[in-house]
């Protein structure tokens, strides 16, 4: 039998066969046409939303860069006395691919620099990264001996670092920048997107294990320079300031002492300072002086809490209860009100029962006995205000509290502030609302009291307070924006004001002591004296004292609080302890001011002695060249670092006064060998002792006993702990 092929495979086969052949065909297709569509949508999203970022890796792997930081903006006083500036330094870079030798480069950087040997090491030979800093704000005495060793893969850059022309000078106005030239504390931190500028970049060529190439492509994106600021503040007023407040410090011996200068016209503030306070060129040191006046609130706190709490601004922050100098305050509100008049009569018998409890006035247990509202006021009188204030309703004496900024922050341009605390006017018993009458009960901070008793000299306009004065650009230094004076509201009327203004003017003209320091011009003030709230209770013995002061009284040019923190010593008040510090400034601010007297000194052509102790030689040229201040150097060298001045930083001189300088190779630590002398004079020999002590210097006595007369080396003088000071004593006449 014979077969054929359409026996073979029949025509229902060969449709099967076609059929799955096509269906293969098909699937592939498919499997391709997907395949395409999803290369095509990938190819897609990598050309169109992700080439940015391929883009910068392939930059990255071609391109290296090195920042170049922005010059930061000056800042100035309101006369345009420079107070901070940039100086040129400079930034180490190690490229630890590049290196030959990574221990001898760590064995030379560590030292030059003063770097842990051992962690610097394990930075530099990191292979896995292509560049490491090392170092930055470096002089560059230092960056160019560096240089000079020729270290492969070594980079050094230019850097910025902030010098402030007296270390602690107007330190807790001015604040200071971290490592990377950012404002932490004060203006520089309130103002540093003004201040900041925008840094600049220098990009360059690297191969494929992320080396610079030699002669590849380069650019430099140059930085933009910060704006710069004029301040409020006057440097001459500030220097009485911290002058008189150092004074007050050593010779009460006090916890700390705060004071603030304001033109009560405009709000613009003249001068503030605070002491114990830090040096801004060194500002992580907390000095020797700081740890032990504040050494009850610095105990069991780390370095790092104790420097918090040493940069904090006690002008904006500290919370304290005012005592009698709140009593302009209240005779504001219940004058104004017409509850009282200048003439209402009063009896003071030395106390008053209030609610089952005796109020007493300082004079206990004697009294001052008929006297008119404006004579308790002057007295100071606690009796007559608390009479006074329960004939005004609680919610009116409030508006006047709120009226007058207490309870709120002022918003002055400084970091912190803070708004005090008025209890709330609710559900109060007798006894806690009357004791507000003379301060006693509310707490206020030092900015919000001396803008709210500057209101009442300034015929009752509150005003803004302010410490900026003006924005600058920074290529011509042409106003860009100016902090106008700005009144908030009309507290009082002009007929109130007026009559505190008279009544604050006899505390200091019937006043024997005060009178006599104040016998230049026409003074007004009030004094303060508060005891401690500590733990919640008011502690026997321990006070913050205080004085406000104003002048002159027909026009006031300036006026100013001190406060007095647990000032030491027998009875000590406000009259005692605060005022006399507060009058002798004035007289030396009017003096410096111009205005009319018959005793005055001269301060026109005067400027404030820099800290250049430590600095290289470079920079100090540049400080005093834009200070147009003349120099002499003393030591044989001329290139180096300065170990000493004189006359010493912070002093008043005269224009064409010579300042001689001593250099040396190394640059001395000024924070932990050499303290500063304090002023002396007018003190017992067991006063002098134990201020000497406190700071590890010696006394060594001559004369025949009484108060100091003379001293050496004089206050003001960097010396070694251990040092003797030579003091004579005099009896007194």
């Amino acid at each position: 039998m014979v077969y054929t092929t359409d026996r073979l495979i029949g025509g229902d086969d060969l449709s099967i066969y076609h059929l799955r052949r096509k269906k293969r065909l098909v699937f592939a297709f498919f499997v391709f046409f997907i395949f395409f569509i999803v290369m095509a949508i990938r190819l897609t999203y990598i050309q169109a939303f992700d080439s940015i970022k391929l883009t910068d890796e392939q930059i990255d792997q071609l391109m290296g860069e090195i920042p170049i930081t922005a010059t930061r903006g000056d800042i100035y006083d309101r006369n345009m006395n420079i107070l901070a500036k940039d100086a040129s330094a400079s930034r180490i870079y190690v490229r630890p691919r590049d290196l030959e030798n990574a221990e001898e480069v760590a064995d030379y950087l560590s030292k030059i620099l003063d770097l842990d040997r051992d962690i610097l090491y394990e930075k530099i030979s990191d292979t896995s990264q292509w560049i490491a800093l090392v170092e930055r704000k470096v002089d560059n005495d230092i960056a160019f001996e560096i240089r000079d060793q020729n270290f492969k893969g070594v980079e050094i850059s230019e850097d910025k670092k902030r010098y402030y022309t007296n270390g602690n000078f107007a330190s807790y106005i001015l604040g200071f920048t971290g490592t990377d030239h950012q404002g932490l504390y004060g203006i520089e931190s309130v103002f540093n997107n003004v201040l900041s500028g925008e840094d600049g970049v220098l990009v360059y060529e690297k191969d494929g294990k992320s080396q610079k190439v030699p002669s590849g492509y380069q650019v430099r994106i140059e930085p933009e320079d910060g704006d710069n600021l004029a301040l409020t503040t006057d440097s001459v007023i500030q220097h009485f300031l911290e002058s008189q407040v150092e004074k007050t410090v050593n010779d009460l011996d006090a916890k700390r002492v705060i004071a603030i200068a304001m033109d009560p016209k405009t709000g613009d503030i003249l001068g503030m300072s605070s002491k114990p306070d830090y040096n801004l060129n060194d500002p992580r040191t907390i000095s020797e002086i700081f740890e032990t006046k504040l050494s009850d609130e610095l105990k069991d706190k780390n370095l790092g809490e104790k420097q918090l709490a040493m940069w904090r601004n006690p002008a904006v922050t500290l919370n304290y209860e005012p005592g009698s100098t709140f009593k302009v305050v209240t005779a504001s509100a219940v004058l104004e009100e017409g509850v009282v008049t200048p003439e209402t009569p009063f009896f003071d018998k030395g106390y008053i029962n209030i609610a089952g409890a005796q109020i007493k006035c300082h004079l206990y247990p004697r009294s001052h006995g008929a006297q008119t509202f404006v004579e308790g006021v002057q007295h100071s009188c606690n009796p007559v205000m608390v009479e006074a204030i329960q004939r005004l309703d609680p919610d009116e004496f409030y508006k006047y509290i709120y009226n007058f900024g207490f309870g709120d922050k002022t918003g002055i341009q400084l970091d912190g502030e803070q708004s005090g605390i008025v209890p709330a006017n609710v559900e109060q018993n007798l006894i806690n609302y009357v004791t507000k009458s003379f301060g006693q009960g509310i707490s206020v901070t030092p900015i919000q009291l001396i803008t709210a008793l500057s209101a009442v000299v300034n015929d009752g306009k509150y005003m803004q307070p302010n410490i900026v004065k003006y924005i600058l650009s920074s290529d011509s230094n042409e106003i860009i924006q100016e902090y106008k004076p700005h009144q908030i509201r009309q507290v009082i009327s002009e007929d109130t004001a007026s009559i505190l203004q008279d009544t604050m003017e006899k505390v200091i003209s019937e006043s024997d002591v005060l009178s006599k320091i104040a016998e230049k011009y026409r003074v007004g003030g009030k004094t303060g004296t508060a005891q401690k709230v500590i733990d919640g209770k008011y502690a026997q013995g321990i006070y913050i004292t205080s004085f406000f002061g104003f002048a002159p009284v027909e026009d006031p040019k300036v006026a100013v609080l001190f406060i007095i923190d647990e000032p030491k010593g027998y009875n000590v008040t406000g009259s005692n302890t605060a005022a006399p510090a507060a009058l002798e400034f004035i007289n030396s601010t009017l003096d410096y001011l111009d205005v009319p007297n018959n005793d005055k000194e001269n301060f026109g052509d005067s400027s404030i002695v820099p800290d250049l102790r430590s600095q290289d030689m470079t920079l100090a040229q540049e400080v005093l060249g834009y200070l147009n201040l003349k120099y002499e150097v003393t030591s044989d060298i001329k290139e180096g670092y300065i170990v000493n001045q004189d006359p010493m930083p912070g002093q008043l001189i005269d224009k064409d006064t010579v300042i001689k300088l001593t250099l040396d190779k190394e640059a001395i630590d000024t924070s932990t060998e050499l303290v500063s002398v304090p002023n002396i004079m007018d003190m017992t020999v067991q006063q002098a002792n134990e201020v000497l002590r406190r700071l590890g210097l010696e006394l060594t006595v001559t004369g025949a006993g009484g108060v100091s007369t003379k001293q050496s080396p004089l206050a003001g003088e960097l010396v070694k702990k251990g040092t003797k000071v030579i003091v004579e004593f005099k009896p007194i006449e």
